[in-house]
């Protein structure tokens, strides 16, 4: 409660419908609406505020990092925050998380997409993630994920390489610097997760931090996050093709959705081309684990990150489509 009476001490109304909250602009959620063609009403007067179209749906809950696009779990960088009975919307979340996804027509023009690069997390002396009474190592898994990703890619015409093809170690920078290499246009990075708690459970896709906006993990802006890195560039498609993933693994899976979040990840810092990175489960949950050390439910995996692409796909080509 103290945070929150603290953010509002330092809300200052501006012009029109807008607020700077610690120096950070916010418009009103109702104008978003009106800017996007949308609709609102409130779920609970003063807490919750839902946009609506016949195809989108937003839920925003006052002073929460996150919001509800269609059901589907979408991290903020700054909270939804109240004042005199109106929610607001930081604008670089307007710009950074809603924009990309439902206009992605003003992402800029569209890139290619022929050659994905799959990256298998860990390997060599790295395990990564481990649940080692039932035999789980996550470099194991993620090499076998990306083997069948890379199959069901190529059945789909793209060219695919992976940044390592066989369990040795490479550094987090020669991985993005590999893809830039080869000039792909894709990237996408594998993994599965652990906690010490072993009912934490589902599947999670990040995208590289924005500019002026602290990650997922922090509450705060930290110094990396007043500089932009390569892996900014491309931040608008990296965001579209998070979303079209998170929403395919959910919905093929019917896993846990932990959301799109942000993080300033290494292996996506140097990136020239969109880029992401797929937790795709937790190893140490009993039933997830379980599920993530079968074959069949990798293939799964792979099969919705296939789908996500192709969707992502269409759209460029859409939009290539349109503004020719």
């Amino acid at each position: 409660m103290r945070l929150f009476q603290c953010i509002l001490c330092l809300l200052v109304p501006l012009a029109g419908h807008a607020l700077e909250v610690n120096g950070t602009p916010y418009i009103r959620l109702t104008e978003i609406a009106g800017k996007l063609g949308m609709r609102s009403s409130w779920l609970e007067k003063g807490e919750t505020l839902r946009l609506e179209s016949s195809w989108t749906r937003m839920d925003f809950e006052v002073h929460k990092r996150e919001m509800l696009l269609n059901g589907l779990r979408v991290h903020l960088g700054y909270p939804v925050v109240e004042s005199k009975g109106r929610l607001y919307l930081s604008e670089s979340d307007l710009t950074h998380q809603i924009r990309p996804i439902l206009t992605p027509q003003l992402n800029g023009p569209p890139p290619q997409l022929r050659h994905i690069i799959l990256d298998p997390g860990h390997g060599g002396k790295d395990p990564g993630a481990e649940n080692l009474p039932v035999g789980l190592r996550e470099k194991a898994l993620t090499l076998d994920l990306a083997r069948l990703l890379q199959k069901r890619l190529q059945e789909e015409g793209f060219r695919v390489t992976l940044t390592r093809q066989e369990d040795r170690f490479i550094p987090l920078k020669d991985r993005g610097q590999f893809a830039n290499r080869l000039q792909g246009d894709l990237f996408i990075s594998l993994h599965f997760n652990a906690s010490g708690k072993s009912r934490v459970e589902g599947v999670e896709t990040f995208v590289y931090t924005p500019l002026m906006q602290p990650s997922t993990s922090r509450a705060r802006l930290h110094a990396s996050d007043r500089k932009s890195y390569p892996g900014n560039k491309d931040g608008a498609w990296s965001t579209l093709l998070a979303y079209y993933v998170q929403r395919s693994l959910e919905e093929e899976l019917g896993a846990a959705d932990r959301g799109l979040k942000r993080a300033r990840f290494t292996v996506l810092e140097e990136l020239s081309m969109p880029g992401i990175l797929v937790e795709g489960g937790f190893v140490t949950h009993p039933a997830e684990g379980r599920n993530i050390g079968s074959r069949r439910y990798r293939d799964r995996i792979a099969a919705a990150l296939v789908d996500a692409v192709l969707v992502y796909r269409k759209t460029l080509q859409r939009l290539e489509k349109e503004a020719s």
